[in-house]
């Protein structure tokens, strides 16, 4: 009996960011991470990004991601950038007890309510991208044994 791969929803803003590409590239590497440890990760944007998938209506992007975060083992959610559908993401996610890491730099001011989630179980606070797959990496593994 094959025993299914951990799923994991990476969420992170997708709307009104400067540098739209490199924070694509960083949702893709973070995803990248998971699969190294034999997770299997969601990386939304691929999938309903706002300007690659134009075409998906917003019930659909909705309904889509909704149930990729409530069947998902793990959510990695960037809060480096205020989003309402992280914050969504972040709700669902606790509504079905489902454990959170969160992401951003060092020196963010980050609204304590998404800190303040009983199910956020690691804060990885980084210095640059590269930072943070390292750190993201370490406590993946971590987790992964604990299971």
């Amino acid at each position: 009996m094959k025993i299914p791969k951990t799923r994991v929803y990476i969420s992170g803003a997708l709307t009104g960011i400067d540098k739209l590409t490199e924070i694509r590239a960083f949702y893709e590497s973070i995803g990248s991470i998971c699969e190294e440890v034999e997770f299997q990760a969601y990386v939304p944007h691929l999938n309903t990004d706002p300007i690659l998938h134009a075409q998906i209506t917003p019930q659909e992007v909705f309904e889509i991601d909704k149930n990729h975060v409530i069947q998902a083992d793990l959510v990695i959610a960037y809060i480096g950038y205020p989003s309402l559908g992280v914050g969504m993401e972040l709700a669902y996610a606790e509504m079905k007890a489902i454990p959170i890491i969160l992401l951003y730099e060092i020196g963010k001011e980050i609204s304590r309510f998404p800190r303040g989630i009983p199910t956020v179980f690691s804060e990885i606070k980084f210095s640059d991208y590269e930072d943070a797959l390292t750190q993201i990496k370490a406590v993946i593994e971590q987790w992964k044994c604990r299971q």
